[in-house]
């Protein structure tokens, strides 16, 4: 024989076990809400802060600073010293331990920065006295001796970048809302002064060294026209012709682009020699297996460059800076340097790694670098032959026509230096007047009015759902750990005995009870059905205490009493022999005794019933009772249940097991 598949369970059932399992339920949420309610209201609180900058795109730094990377170039001064306007540099940047020094420094002594900040806004004028705020505060702890409370806001501190954007967002979380705001706004003053002292302090070294040459054109022209006025006391008036004073205008002008030219040349190999050398410590590519090969129209481009800076340095021969060929070969230069900057660097042939692109951006510089240097060689290379044209045809006039042309040449010349050495200097000026930080100020930090953390709303929430899924798993459990009947269904199925009735709690009320008392009258029924003619006794043994066994015989007398019936009842210290008359008796074995003391009735086939409190028995009580009846000779007709949810008389079956 095989056991009938197991019945799936359904929502009703599922109904009925929570029903059952309530207080557990309930007692699980209320643990978990209370659990997390206590830790929403009594947790230290967490205040976020939040300020926003827009790092300064490359173009317009470069534009203010242009006219300076030759200069700091030829004086050794790294191009880096400009200030970057990478993302990911000005990030390490505010990052980094000197502006976190900074930042300490403006918390600890000049807070007053901060509340102008949060009363104006960062004003022309508090960002005019910012850089030097920052180089007055001398030496600051490093973050590793700050007070436990500021290092656990920079623990919390995150500079992240807001995505398809330039913007660098700094966040950190405190106890205190203002230590928060505070330390956000200080980070980003402190960043802001330090780009900007850095840039500035760069201009400030290229108008020096303009300063400086400066100063020598005016003394190299001050002895050239001291050198006129004696050369004038000592040979007196000298005539020139006008071709002669052609000339000398022509060789002024061809030894002025000479000078650029060669200028340009030294600035263009010291920003190559810069690149080489940045080049040379950085990886070139991040990946291996690529096979790559460089373009072949950098070189004709190259090329071009250079022929046509020698045609503008013909053209000059000829006529003025200002006149129209001129401007036409200049737009040219301009143009073949701006395809020399679009060109690709190299042509993949096939791509198996990535190509750095930091190395990528300097090769392309060196690169341009290399063609202007080049260009300007072959310029100086054209200028200085033509110049020296110029003075071999002045070279056949008389000697004080040369001395004097010579005089004049040298004065025109370095009048011309000092002009352009001065529009220079003002350019420097104003380049460093208005150089600004890396990055400009979007939003600052403001006074968070609500903690990020805890969230009390969401928090309890979080709890009353935590609650609920424990409680439901709490209750599974409990039910598979719990082995007492619950139901008469579910006994009838377990055990494989009839339900003969069921008794709810206030079953021994008698006859204040009328639904006990109608089952009571169906159980009595069903009993005297059970009780056959030649065994007329029916023994009811109890898994668990004897007392519930004999109180439900005492009542079964009773309600057969009031229908005019007789049942004797047989218990301990009665004997146990049935009683003459009556309809039939009910025996109970004594307490203490079990089942076996009704043995001698059990031999003569006495019909047993199991009184089963569904509160107390367990499946495995009722059938260990059953299996000792079953060895005693004995034959267990059925169940009678107590303690169950609602009294009925339903008679029900148990299952066929084939």
């Amino acid at each position: 024989m095989s056991e009938p598949a197991a019945v799936p369970m359904s929502l009703r059932d599922h109904l009925r076990i929570l029903q059952r399992r309530r207080w557990l339920l309930l007692a699980v949420i209320a643990a978990c809400v209370g659990g997390a309610a206590a830790y929403a209201f009594l947790a230290r609180p967490s205040f976020e802060a939040r300020a926003q900058m827009i790092v300064a795109s490359q173009e317009s730094r470069s534009t203010l600073l242009s006219a300076a990377t030759p200069v700091l170039s030829m004086l050794g001064e790294p191009v880096s010293a400009l200030g970057g306007s990478d993302l990911a540099t000005q990030m390490q940047i505010v990052e980094s331990r000197p502006t976190l020094e900074s930042a300490w420094g403006l918390l600890s002594e000049r807070p007053d920065l901060l509340q102008r900040l949060l009363d104006e806004g960062l004003t022309d004028a508090l960002l005019e006295v910012l850089p030097a705020a920052i180089e007055g505060l001398g030496r600051q702890p490093s973050p590793d001796h700050w007070p436990e409370e500021w290092q656990a806001v920079l623990g919390t501190l995150m500079v992240a970048p807001a995505e398809d954007s330039d913007v660098i967002e700094l966040c950190c979380r405190a106890p205190k809302p203002e230590r928060a705001r505070d330390f956000a706004n200080a980070l980003v003053l402190a960043h802001l002064g330090r780009t900007l002292a850095d840039a500035r302090v760069s201009a400030s070294r290229a108008r020096s060294y303009v300063d400086e040459r400066l100063g020598e054109v005016e003394v190299r022209l001050s002895d050239a026209e001291g050198s006129l006025r004696q050369f004038g006391e000592e040979a007196g008036t000298v005539a020139l012709d006008e071709a002669a004073r052609q000339q000398v205008g022509l060789l002024v002008r061809l030894s002025e682009q000479a000078a650029t030219a060669e200028a340009t040349l030294n600035a263009q190999g010291a920003l190559c020699d810069e690149l080489e050398y940045r080049l040379a410590e950085m990886d070139v590519q991040v990946t291996a297996a690529t096979v790559i090969r460089r373009n072949p129209e950098i070189e004709a481009l190259q090329a071009d460059l250079a022929q046509a800076e020698v045609e503008r340095a013909r053209l000059l021969e000829e006529y003025a800076p200002e006149a129209m060929p001129v401007r036409r070969a200049e737009a040219g230069l301009d143009e073949l340097r701006g395809r020399l900057r679009a060109a690709a660097l190299e042509v993949v042939e096939s791509r198996q790694e990535a190509l750095n692109p930091i190395a990528q951006q300097l090769t392309q510089e060196m690169i341009v670098a290399e063609a202007e240097g080049l260009a300007a060689h072959e310029s100086r290379r054209v200028l200085e032959a033509a110049a020296s044209k110029v003075e071999s045809e002045l070279a056949d006039l008389p000697g004080e026509q040369v001395a004097l042309l010579k005089l004049q040449r040298e004065i025109d010349l370095l009048e011309r230096s000092y002009v352009a050495l001065k529009e220079k200097q003002q350019e420097y000026e104003i380049a460093e007047r208005a150089e600004a930080p890396a990055a400009r100020l979007l939003a600052c930090a403001i006074t968070p009015q609500t903690p990020v953390h805890p969230r009390k709303l969401l928090t309890v929430a979080a709890g009353l759902l935590a609650g609920l899924l424990f409680g439901l798993l709490a209750v599974g459990l409990a039910e598979q750990l719990d082995g007492r009947l619950r139901d008469a269904r579910q006994a009838a199925a377990a055990i494989g005995l009839p339900v003969i009735g069921s008794l709810s709690r206030g079953w021994r009320a008698g006859p204040e009870d009328a639904e006990a008392a109608e089952t009571l009258g169906a159980i009595l029924h069903h009993l005297c059905a059970l009780a056959i003619a030649e065994a007329r006794t029916v023994v009811l043994a109890s898994p668990g205490d004897s007392s519930e066994a004999e109180a439900l015989a005492r009542a079964l007398s009773a309600r057969a009493a009031e229908g005019g019936g007789r049942i004797a009842v047989l218990a301990a210290p009665e004997p146990m022999e049935p009683a003459p008359g009556g309809e039939f008796v009910l025996a109970v074995p004594p307490a203490g005794q079990g089942v076996l003391a009704a043995a001698p009735l059990l031999i003569r086939a006495t019909s047993v019933v199991l009184v089963v409190n569904l509160r107390r028995a367990t499946l495995d009580d009722v059938a260990a009772i059953a299996a000792l009846i079953r060895a005693a000779g004995g034959e267990t007709v059925g169940m009678i249940l107590t303690e169950a949810a609602r009294s009925s008389a339903n008679y029900i079956a148990a299952p066929v097991r084939t």
